[in-house]
């Protein structure tokens, strides 16, 4: 007597599609053990370790005390501010100026230049009407901003890696102005530096 083979060649066939469907969707080792990417492989990284700003007087305070009159008076250069960074220890391939002192303007408060440059080294002259009595100073100066930067590049995009410390300085736009003593002044502004050291 023949066994019926037709009722179970579509059986074998199901499940032996249903084998091959499993094998498909298991994961491999290789790709269980894998660590999450966090970074994009070869980007860098800059932390700020430590800030400050610091209002600066480039040039000499000149003073005048008197009365209504047309008064100007010439300001000695006395300090030079550069702009630029350094690499202290490690390698500081890919950490340039620009990318160092734009990643420092976004952690000082104030507007930077992102380029190596200083302040000018030639004298001011000022010229003003006073309007009212009283003690006048003259003045030129910016505003500094200095830090120590630690820098990270992403190492095939599993970790951060430590990999330059440097330090950095930046200064803002150069400003000058006349002040009278007893006046208010903003506490943050050049002027009241002056204010408070000479008056």
């Amino acid at each position: 007597m023949k066994k019926n083979t037709r009722t179970r060649l579509p059986a074998l066939t199901a499940v032996a599609g249903l084998a091959g469907s499993l094998l498909i969707v298991l994961p491999s080792a290789g790709a269980a053990d894998a660590a999450p990417l966090i970074c994009e492989p070869g980007t860098r990284s800059v932390k700020w370790i430590s800030t400050s700003r610091t209002q600066v007087l480039t040039h000499s305070v000149e003073s005048y005390k008197g009365g209504r009159d047309t008064v100007s008076r010439t300001l000695d250069h006395v300090r030079t501010i550069k702009a630029g960074h350094n690499v202290t220890q490690g390698n500081g391939d890919g950490y340039s100026t620009r990318k160092v002192l734009t990643s420092l303007d976004a952690q000082v408060d104030g507007a930077y230049t992102h380029t190596k440059s200083k302040t000018t080294t030639k004298n001011a002259s000022i010229k003003i009407t006073v309007s009212q009595s009283g003690r006048y100073y003259f003045y030129r100066g910016t505003v500094k901003a200095t830090g120590t930067w630690q820098g990270s590049s992403c190492d095939r995009g599993s970790r951060w890696v430590v990999d330059a410390h440097g330090t950095a300085q930046t200064f803002g736009a150069e400003v000058e102005g006349v002040l009278r003593c007893g006046e208010s002044i903003d506490g943050k502004s050049l002027g009241r530096l002056v204010q408070r050291t000479h008056c």
